[in-house]
């Protein structure tokens, strides 16, 4: 009988992609897998299930989906979500509700699969996994974040930021395998719990999706001037597009910044405020695309855009998906020099180009380079694209997975 892998998360895959690919890769190799999640709206359901392998089941433990779910058991656990964070807030009591819904019903959900290997994703998961682990059960742990370091402090008001840290120290410890995004983040996590050094799986998506590109111009009809991408959940305030709007006052070359995601409140109209459009730079807003689509959207474009932060920790140490998914497009890469995009650059110097974060002079002279060498930023394309096939593309990460999941069951 095949080795029953039970996988464990707490949101919708089509926004945990992470979760799809180790989910598709396991049962091509002959696991049984299940996954365990929440639903909550129902087009992202649909998007999930077109995602995920036929052989994979997938199980709601917690359904949020308006008219499927029990009137009184979707008020009764957002109110008790709700409750747990202000008692965080206001008395410092912690607790493991605040973390997501239902939590005791995701633990019991988890036991019943009675998995051979269970893997845990996310918050809630942690605690779970930990929990499983006291049952005498093999669990591995996916750290795609440093959950306990992964705000910054006004947003961890509401949140058990203690009772994470107890938990993902556990996990460390005493997973049968911790694994996260980079070298970077790895180290970090055995020095915070005085732990073996997680293996790392980076962030990267099948080469194959390239055969699905469209190639169709969808967002870009000038191919006259040299074109920015960038994308994000949401288009808003703290993600360094005010400080890149700005230095764009210092840039020669006229471009095209095409931003990508949610519009958070008046924030368009308050950046537009602040385009230099009287330079000859263009600025366009786009709404999200699904996940197939998107590498055909980032490949129209020259530079792909990741400006992530020094803080919190965990933003600062590991690698995005989105700066290797830009490089599977084939385009180049503008980056702030984190610790995990760092990383990245030393690997693939001859199309990662770094600036220092929150560094204006450093932005402005290094985006000025680019754009005045269109053979530079040919290169860079070409580059992108080499070193993601040799390195930086699901095909070869997989390989370590498949291994890593091996050597548990022997």
């Amino acid at each position: 009988m095949n080795k029953k892998i039970c996988i464990l998360t707490q949101s919708h895959l089509c926004r945990n992609p992470r979760v799809v690919k180790e989910a598709n890769t396991l049962a091509k190799a002959g696991y049984d897998v299940t996954i365990l999640t929440t639903f909550t709206y129902a087009d992202l359901l649909e998007e999930d299930f077109r995602l995920i392998d036929k052989r994979v089941k997938l199980k709601g433990v917690i359904n949020m989906i308006p008219g499927q779910a029990g009137k009184w058991y979707h008020f009764k656990e957002r109110l008790r979500k709700r409750i747990a964070g202000e008692i965080i807030a206001r008395l410092g009591i912690e607790n493991a509700y605040a973390l997501g819904y239902d939590y005791k019903r995701n633990l019991k959900a988890a036991i019943n699969e009675n998995a051979d290997l269970y893997t845990c994703h996310q918050e809630i998961s942690t605690v779970i996994g930990c929990k499983l682990i006291q049952r005498g059960f093999k669990v591995a742990f996916d750290f795609e974040d440093w959950y306990s370091h992964d705000l910054l402090p006004e947003a961890n008001r509401t949140r058990p930021v203690k009772l994470l840290e107890k938990y993902e120290k556990q996990a460390l410890n005493k997973g049968v395998l911790c694994y996260t995004t980079s070298d970077s983040l790895a180290r970090a996590l055995a020095d915070f719990a005085a732990s073996p050094l997680p293996k790392v799986l980076h962030n990267v998506f099948p080469l194959a999706e390239r055969n699905l590109m469209d190639g169709k111009f969808l967002d870009r009809n000038d191919h006259s001037i040299p074109s920015i991408h960038w994308y994000s959940q949401t288009i808003g305030p703290g993600r360094g597009l005010e400080f890149l709007v700005d230095a764009l006052n210092d840039v020669k070359t006229p471009l095209q910044l095409h931003l990508r995601g949610n519009l958070f409140g008046n924030f368009k109209e308050q950046l537009l405020k602040l385009f230099p459009a009287h330079l000859g730079h263009k600025i366009y807003f786009h709404k999200l695309v699904p996940h197939q689509e998107l590498l055909s959207r980032i490949a129209e474009h020259d530079i792909g855009l990741a400006t992530e932060e020094y803080t919190p920790d965990s933003r600062n140490l590991t690698i995005t998906n989105k700066i290797l998914q830009y490089m599977l497009g084939g385009i180049a890469v503008l980056a702030s020099d984190t610790s995990g995009q760092k990383e990245v650059a030393a690997a693939a110097p001859h199309c990662v180009f770094l600036f220092r974060n929150h560094d204006r002079k450093s932005l402005v002279d290094t985006l000025n380079k680019l754009l005045s060498d269109k053979e530079l930023i040919a290169e860079a394309k070409t580059n992108a694209l080499q070193v993601s096939t040799e390195k930086f593309c699901w095909e070869k990460q997989e390989i370590m997975l498949k291994a890593m999941i091996t050597s548990i069951f022997k």
